[in-house]
C-alpha cells in the first residue's frame, strides 16, 4: 500500500508540473449537442496530416472543417447542405439535435458523413475528392431507418455502423460495407431488444436501451455496453417521484459480438440468444445493478490489447442529478468500481483511454451545474469544468492532473474522441463544446495535447 501511494503521489507531482495545452475554438455557431454524447461517433477523424471534424450548427445543419496537424491551423468551415437546403425539412433539422453528423474515412481516403438520422434514413454524403471537404456527392442509403449511428473500421477492411432501428422501443443492430460504403449488409434480427417478446423480465414491457461500442484490435469483436431505459413514467422507488425522461435510465450491461459469425456472448463467453431481451440482459449481461440510481447515457469503453473491457460511467447519488463518475473493471469473477469525481448531471460526458506510459486516463465534464432547462442549450445538463484524471494502478485510485477548462464561467459538455487509424483513438487530441447562456450558441473546442 505504501509503494502504491508513493507511485500515485509521484505521478500527480509529475503531471501537475506539466503545463496543459490550451483548448482552441474551431466553431462558434453550434446548436444543442453540436458535438453529440457517447451514443454517436466519431465526429472527428485523422487522415494523413489533417484532422477532419463535423458538428451541428445552430440552425441544425451539418458543418465540416479540417485542422492541419503540422501547422495547427484550421481551414475555412464548410456547410455540407450548401445548395441542398430546400431538399430537407428545415424545421426538423433546427429542432432535432439527433440530426448531428458523424464522419469516417474509406480505403480510398474519401470522407463520409451521415446526418439527419433519428428514426429516419437521413443523408449519406461522400467527398468528391480524397482528403477534401470542398465538394460532396450523395452516397447510398445505409438503412431505411436509423438512430444513433456509431462507425467502426472492422476486419477485412470493412466499415461497420451500429445503430438503433426505429424509435425508443426499437432494437439495436449493425450494417457492414466492404466496398467503401456503396452497399451494406447486416443481420436480419436485432442484437439487443429489451422490449422483445415474451417480455418476461423485470419491467420488460416498454423497456428500451442506449448503447455504446468499441471494436477489438483485430477488428473481429464488437464490444457493446448498454443501459436500460424505462419508457413508462413510473414512480422511482429510490427517489419517490416520477423521474424526467432523461433520468428514467438505469444499470450497466455488457455483451460482445463475434463479427465473422454474428454470434453474441456475455463476458464469461456464454452464447446469448438474439435479440437480447430484458430478461436475458438481467440474467447474463448485468455489470452493475444501480438499484434505481440514474445511469443516463452509455459509458465510455476502453479495451486493453487483450480485449479486456473497462468503463467510465456517471451515476446519480442522493438526487437524480448529482452524480459521480465511476471506473468499472473486472477483478477476478467480479465487476468492481471506483469513484473518480463528482459531477452535476448523469448526462455529463467522459472519455476513457490509456496514455503512452500505459496509465489509464479519463477526461471528464465536472464541476458545478444547474438543473436541466425545459429547452435550450442546458437541456441535457452541463458542468463548468473539463478535467483530466489519471490512474497508475489500473483504476484502483485516481488523481486529478490537469484542469483543461478553456474559459471559467462557461458551461461544457460532450467530449468526443478522434478516430485515428483503423481502430486506434488519438491519445492526445479530443473535442468538446461550451456555451454561456441557455438561449446562446455553442463553441466547439479542440484540445491538442501533443508535445
Amino acid at each position: 500500500m505504501l509503494m502504491q501511494a508513493l507511485r500515485a503521489a509521484a505521478l500527480t507531482l509529475l503531471l501537475c508540473c506539466l503545463c496543459p495545452a490550451a483548448a482552441v475554438p474551431f466553431a462558434e455557431n453550434g446548436g444543442l449537442k453540436m458535438l453529440y454524447d457517447n451514443r454517436m461517433y466519431p465526429q472527428a477523424v485523422e487522415l494523413g496530416d489533417h484532422l477532419y471534424m463535423v458538428w451541428r450548427g445552430s440552425e441544425g445543419f451539418p458543418y465540416a472543417r479540417s485542422y492541419d496537424l503540422e501547422t495547427r491551423k484550421f481551414s475555412e468551415p464548410v456547410m455540407l447542405l450548401e445548395g441542398l437546403e430546400d431538399t430537407v425539412n428545415k424545421k426538423k433539422y433546427r429542432n432535432d439535435h439527433h440530426f448531428a453528423p458523424v464522419i469516417w474515412k474509406d480505403l480510398n481516403d474519401h470522407l463520409h458523413v451521415l446526418f439527419g438520422m433519428h428514426n429516419t434514413k437521413g443523408m449519406h454524403l461522400v467527398s468528391e475528392n480524397a482528403r477534401d471537404i470542398s465538394a460532396w456527392r450523395r452516397g447510398p442509403e445505409v438503412a431505411e431507418i436509423m438512430s444513433y449511428p456509431k462507425i467502426h473500421q472492422v476486419y477485412g477492411n470493412q466499415t461497420l455502423i451500429y445503430f438503433r432501428y426505429t424509435g425508443h422501443l426499437g432494437f439495436w443492430t449493425y450494417r457492414i460495407s466492404g466496398d467503401n460504403g456503396e452497399t451494406w449488409r447486416g443481420p436480419e434480427a436485432g442484437l439487443v431488444d429489451m422490449n422483445a417478446e415474451p417480455q418476461t423480465g423485470f419491467m420488460a414491457s416498454h423497456a428500451g436501451s442506449y448503447e455504446t461500442t468499441r471494436v477489438s484490435e483485430d477488428g473481429k469483436t464488437l464490444h457493446v455496453a448498454f443501459i436500460w431505459k424505462v419508457e413508462d413514467p413510473l414512480p422511482s422507488f429510490r427517489y419517490s417521484k416520477v423521474l424526467h425522461d432523461h433520468t428514467r435510465r438505469h444499470n450497466l450491461y455488457y455483451m460482445k459480438v463475434d463479427l465473422p459469425t454474428g454470434k453474441a456472448y456475455n463476458y464469461e463467453g456464454k452464447e446469448l440468444p438474439v435479440p437480447i431481451s430484458k430478461e436475458v440482459a438481467d440474467r447474463d449481461c448485468l455489470v452493475w445493478d444501480t438499484q434505481g440510481r440514474v445511469a443516463a447515457v452509455g459509458p465510455s469503453i476502453h479495451l486493453t490489447e487483450e480485449g479486456e473491457p473497462s468503463f467510465v460511467l456517471p451515476v446519480s447519488d442522493k438526487t437524480p442529478l448529482m452524480s459521480k463518475f465511476y471506473y468499472i473493471r473486472r477483478n477476478g469473477k467480479k465487476w468492481v468500481r471506483t469513484p473518480i469525481a463528482k459531477t452535476s448531471h448523469p448526462f455529463n460526458s467522459a472519455h476513457l483511454d490509456r496514455d503512452d506510459q500505459n496509465n489509464i486516463q479519463a477526461y471528464l465534464v465536472t464541476g458545478k451545474g444547474e438543473s436541466v432547462s425545459p429547452k435550450g442549450m442546458d437541456y441535457y445538463g452541463w458542468g463548468d469544468k473539463v478535467e483530466h484524471f489519471v490512474s497508475s494502478d489500473d483504476g484502483a485510485s485516481w488523481q486529478l492532473v490537469a484542469d483543461l477548462t478553456p474559459k471559467p464561467g462557461r458551461k461544457y459538455q460532450n467530449i468526443q474522441f478522434v478516430a485515428k487509424g483503423p481502430r486506434e483513438i488519438s491519445k492526445d487530441i479530443f473535442l468538446f463544446y461550451g456555451w454561456d447562456t441557455n438561449d446562446g450558441v455553442g463553441t466547439g473546442y479542440l484540445w491538442d495535447g501533443r508535445k
